[in-house]
């Protein structure tokens, strides 16, 4: 019983994390474009910390401290660290908005930014240097960046012969959202090594949607520095800003063209049900994650089929824990999100 309610309370803290921070973005929230921008950028601009050392040792110690454990953002690798490591040898920082970036002023403030600071093993951060983010063109050419787990990321060219860095499926979201609170925060510009990263990274926003992860890490940094990043709490408002005619509900971030109808029951035991309204009539596939970024479920409808029913059974029909877990579907290059609770 007490496994089942704590399920539930992550449960509703995830559905209504609008509702939480509603104060928060109670002046803002019906802004768009521009707008929406740059009173953003008033709020979030509360964080002056300004002690890279100390960051570093929150970031080690706390932030991204599972019992005693770290993980590279780019590759899954791991190491079990001591009571006072912060980051002086390997693993080390990753600054994902590179510090050679960095225009003045708050130089020692951007540094210090921990919303866009992740642990990173130091060949791999090495490795990526100052490249910009993108898609490899071709994943046989390019360096691969992984160990002891499925993430694998990519330094390669993109299909206009730059180098670039492409982030594994499972964190690419994570970054994006990271670079996007950078620009705004302080307007350093996303174009870099003329690279222009703005539309790769609002697709691998929509890719790979906020986890209870992030949520959770979002709140520590709040506490930390005393800002938000608000594409976390509002996925939405990526889409408002750099795509203002869109219709897109403002609850879920879901595409214009593609939105999650209902889903009956949520919370569910054996069964939930899923209907969508897709305007394009290319195939959609529906994807399920647990809270580890890994799909766990995958099926494909096309035609007109536009609902579908999941078991709670993995790929494998081998049978799933309770917990969250969250779906997105693709179609038509669009997509949407939305969390299932599985109670057992």
């Amino acid at each position: 019983m007490k496994h089942i309610l704590k399920l539930c309370l992550v449960f509703l803290i995830l559905v209504f994390v609008h509702s939480i921070w509603a104060d928060y973005y109670e002046n803002v929230d019906h802004l768009q474009g521009d707008e929406l921008y740059d009173a953003l950028n008033v709020l979030i601009s509360t964080n002056t910390y300004s002690n890279y050392a100390g960051a570093k040792t929150f970031l080690f110690q706390e932030l991204d401290n599972d019992d005693g454990t770290v993980t590279c953002i780019y590759t899954g690798l791991t190491w079990d660290i001591n009571s006072t490591y912060n980051g002086s040898s390997d693993p080390n920082t990753e600054h994902t908005y590179c510090q050679s970036w960095f225009t003045a002023p708050e130089i020692a403030i951007k540094k210090s930014d921990i919303h866009h600071l992740f642990v990173c093993s130091m060949p791999t951060n090495s490795s990526r240097g100052n490249l910009p983010m993108g898609n490899v063109s071709s994943i046989a050419a390019s360096d691969v960046y992984y160990s002891h787990s499925p993430l694998q990321s990519y330094r390669g060219l993109n299909n206009w012969r730059r180098m670039v860095w492409q982030v594994n499926e499972e964190n690419r979201g994570d970054i994006a959202r990271a670079i996007l609170y950078f620009n705004l925060r302080y307007g350093d510009p996303l174009v870099q090594a003329g690279e222009n990263m703005l539309q790769t990274l609002i697709a691998w926003h929509y890719e790979d949607p906020p986890t209870a992860e992030e949520v959770v890490r979002n709140d520590k940094v709040h506490t930390f520095q005393s800002n938000r990043n608000p594409f976390v709490d509002h996925p939405e408002y990526v889409n408002r800003i750099w795509n203002p005619t869109s219709n897109e509900d403002e609850t879920g971030g879901q595409s214009p063209a593609l939105r999650i109808d209902n889903i009956y029951p949520n919370p569910f035991r054996d069964e939930v049900k899923i209907a969508f309204d897709a305007q394009t009539g290319d195939e959609l596939t529906a994807s399920i994650f647990n809270l580890k970024g890994q799909r766990v479920y995958q099926t494909s409808l096309s035609g007109n089929i536009r609902n579908f029913s999941w078991d709670a059974r993995g790929e494998n029909s081998e049978s799933l824990p309770s917990g969250v877990y969250f779906l997105r579907v693709h179609a038509g290059g669009q997509s949407a999100t939305a969390r299932l609770l599985m109670l057992k």
